[in-house]
């Protein structure tokens, strides 16, 4: 069979189409995913090319494994597809650390596939890994369990990496990334215990694809301007999380429009990015804090006492003393009769309460021709 009758009748038609289906869907992804950074999309654009290659190598392996004496370019490809995977999982699990980290870093992670690499392509002669006889059959080597020793490494940094990314997620977001890791993943020693001697790259592409697709999905629940969870997470928690919330506040960054009109919108962005990082590093490990409009932001509480929310509002008040900002606040109870929605309009009453007195001190302190750096 010539290469080309090949490459036709089992690269395209018979094993991979479904694989090529997955590839571009996920480059049409990549093309209209605006709540994903860029730098994720290059990773993941990175890795579907590396899977890419894997398969044409695997491919080309395949169609030497039909020739009756041993090729050079079977032992070579083999290799090649041994030394590809790590890089794959590398790829992935640099997708959610936020900021480029540097060679020294990357050097060491990349340490292990890479010394890795030469005994994979010297092993035809060292016998080391795995070997081809003559008639071009398959041996192995003391060293066969390299390539997935190498590979249980990366997926064990890949875990670790996406455990610390999503460990101040609700169990529910944790355990739907937990499921599209951890199901491809058994398929690995599955493939192991069964002496499994097909490719790996739609297992590969498949995870890939709900990997993204979970990253995209993540991503759309925050608001890209502040990073806090957007308004429609907001009205998701208030309907699905009802009975868990025992505190709704309800914050506001006061003349935002003001700070737009007279500096211009730079200086607004700024304003809010700085009132969202105070309120998210003071709200508390029971509080959720969304942004749900141009200067509004709310809290809910879970399982704690009206003592712990006015704590946790008092320290953000003293910490927004220290930026040239004021917020409002306003604070209540979902009591047994009433609902969230409730305790959000019983908050957002409070907080209105508390911006009309602020203006009114604002307002004596210019009267009184006190300096008043704050004037927003």
């Amino acid at each position: 069979m010539s290469f080309l009758t090949f490459l036709v009748d089992q690269f395209i038609v018979q094993k991979n189409y479904v694989i090529f289906f997955e590839f571009i869907g996920v480059l049409v992804m990549l093309g209209i995913s605006a709540h994903v950074p860029s730098r994720m999309k290059r990773l993941t654009f990175t890795g579907i090319l590396l899977l890419f290659i894997e398969l044409v190598v695997y491919t080309v392996e395949l169609w030497t494994q039909e020739f009756e004496t041993l090729s050079l370019a079977r032992p070579l490809l083999t290799a090649v597809k041994y030394s590809i995977y790590p890089y794959i999982l590398f790829v992935m699990t640099m997708i959610t650390v936020k900021s480029q980290l540097s060679w020294q870093k990357n050097f060491l992670l990349l340490l292990p596939a890479t010394i890795a690499v030469p005994f994979y392509f010297t092993s035809q002669w060292t016998h080391l890994v795995c070997y081809y006889s003559e008639n071009n059959t398959w041996a192995s080597g003391p060293l066969r369990y390299l390539p997935y020793g190498i590979f249980a490494l990366y997926l064990v940094l890949f875990l670790i990496r996406n455990v610390v990314f999503l460990r101040s997620e609700v169990p529910q977001i944790r355990w739907v990334l937990y499921f599209i890791i951890f199901a491809p993943a058994i398929g690995v020693p599955l493939y192991l215990i069964t002496d499994y001697s097909d490719d790996y790259s739609a297992l590969f592409t498949s995870s890939i694809v709900l990997y993204y697709l979970f990253i995209y999905l993540h991503f759309a629940r925050f608001d890209p301007l502040t990073g806090l969870l957007n308004r429609q997470v907001y009205y998701f928690d208030m309907n699905s999380g009802s009975g868990r919330i025992t505190y709704a506040v309800s914050i506001d960054l006061n003349d935002l429009k003001l700070i737009n009109d007279s500096y211009g919108h730079d200086a607004g962005d700024a304003a809010l990015k700085t009132v969202a990082s105070v309120l998210k590093k003071n709200v508390g490990r029971n509080g959720t804090l969304y942004r749900i409009g141009g200067d509004e932001f709310v809290i809910f509480y879970h399982g704690v006492d009206e003592r712990a929310v006015v704590q946790a509002i008092e320290k953000m008040r003293a910490e927004m003393a220290k930026t040239p900002y004021v917020c409002a606040f306003g604070y209540a109870k979902r009591g047994p009769l009433h609902t969230v929605e409730d305790a959000v309009r019983y908050a957002d009453r409070e907080m209105y309460d508390d911006k009309a007195q602020i203006k009114k001190f604002q307002e004596a302190e210019r009267r009184a021709g006190q300096p008043g750096d704050k004037t927003v």
